[in-house]
């Protein structure tokens, strides 16, 4: 009940400071007719904003009254909490995304050595092709039938070995798939 007695005093209090600034600039806004924006800012320190809204911070200033100053200074103790809290809060996001860029850097440095030895590798792998090129051009401009013989039956090896190699290993692929499907429902 104290709280939402101060809550409503706290918002009366805002209102009737915003009303006080808003008077005090529409009466400077009256006292030039020639109103000129520059002036304005120049002079923009011309009002304590703080103490229309806050109250004065001197106490020979300004005549309020005790509880007022009481409420205030509550209300202002409130907000610093609530200040203090979200700096701590931003400080704690601070720190993650510091840590989140310091391992997007490691990320990207790892990337960057790995993409060089990638093109490394590539170049090598380049490099063998060509030469493995030229050793069948050399080889098909030879026109004798051995070497044609002897490629085709290798090129034919190959493929078996690959067909076989291929057989065997979803046959026994197969069947730890089904098992492992069959554990994991039986589980659930």
């Amino acid at each position: 009940h104290d709280t939402c007695i101060f809550l409503k005093l706290q918002s009366a209090a805002a209102k009737f400071a915003v009303r006080q600034v808003n008077r005090r600039f529409a009466k400077s806004m009256n006292r030039n007719a020639n109103y000129n924006i520059r002036e304005r800012m120049a002079n923009r320190f011309e009002v304590d904003q703080r103490a229309a809204l806050f109250g004065s911070r001197f106490p020979g200033k300004g005549a309020q009254k005790p509880k007022d100053d009481m409420y205030a200074a509550t209300s202002r103790e409130m907000m610093e909490r609530q200040n203090d809290a979200a700096i701590e809060d931003l400080e704690d996001k601070v720190g993650q995304l510091k840590d989140i860029t310091r391992s997007i850097g490691s990320s990207i440095k790892d990337s960057n050595s790995l993409l060089d030895q990638m093109g490394i590798d590539f170049d090598k792998a380049a490099s063998l092709l060509k030469g493995t090129l030229g050793h069948l051009k050399g080889m098909m401009a030879n026109k004798s039938s051995k070497h044609m013989i002897y490629m085709v039956l290798f090129v034919l090896c190959l493929f078996m070995l690959m067909y076989f190699l291929r057989k065997l290993s979803f046959g026994s692929g197969g069947a730890t798939s089904i098992q492992l499907k069959e554990n994991a429902s039986q589980g659930n």
